[in-house]
């Protein structure tokens, strides 16, 4: 089954991070993958605005997601939320022993550069965990494309993402990181 994806206007994103699962129902994902290892399991969807990553172990949840600031997403649980402006990082320290760090990038590049990237992230999509190409505005220029790179080792999950917005020649880049302290 083919599902159509369109990528929402990047000024109109948010990046979130909650301490619960959300419904799945609000996150309609075009591809997933699951990892696990040990107390570790790691949910990964490409959803229309980027990703959302499901990360349980220890009896805690954590869903970190990029969406349209209009979806109907409740505030119940919610760690952080941000608009996307340059670069930004967050912390979380949960009594379970979970350490929960991410940082996220915008960046607005130039024609050349941009396409270069483009290239670049084509030809690693093979080795990504997840790989999406969508299908562009036009038969000129490159579809949006989002790339999912995700580590598992004993103790922690650490995720690359990178996503890209060919209309405005901006790329979305986040590092998360999923680590046991004490352990």
């Amino acid at each position: 089954m083919n599902v159509k994806v369109a990528r929402p206007d990047v000024a109109n994103l948010v990046f979130r991070a909650y301490g619960r699962e959300l419904h799945p129902e609000l996150l309609c994902s075009h591809k997933t993958a699951r990892l696990a290892a040990q107390d570790l399991d790691l949910n990964v969807l490409l959803i229309p605005a980027g990703h959302a990553l499901i990360f349980r172990s220890v009896g805690q949840v954590v869903t970190e997601l990029i969406s349209d600031r209009d979806e109907a997403h409740s505030s119940r649980g919610r760690l952080f939320e941000h608009r996307f402006k340059g670069w930004h990082a967050e912390a979380v320290d949960f009594e379970s022993g979970l350490r929960y760090d991410v940082c996220c990038t915008l960046e607005k590049l130039s024609l050349s550069v941009f396409l270069r990237q483009h290239e670049e992230l084509v030809s690693d999509g093979a080795k990504a965990t997840l790989f999406a190409e969508i299908p562009g505005t036009n038969r000129f220029s490159p579809g949006p494309l989002s790339l999912v790179r995700a580590e598992v080792c004993r103790h922690s999950v650490v995720v690359h993402a990178y996503h890209t917005f060919p209309d405005q020649l901006t790329v979305i880049k986040t590092q998360s990181l999923f680590e046991l302290r004490g352990r």
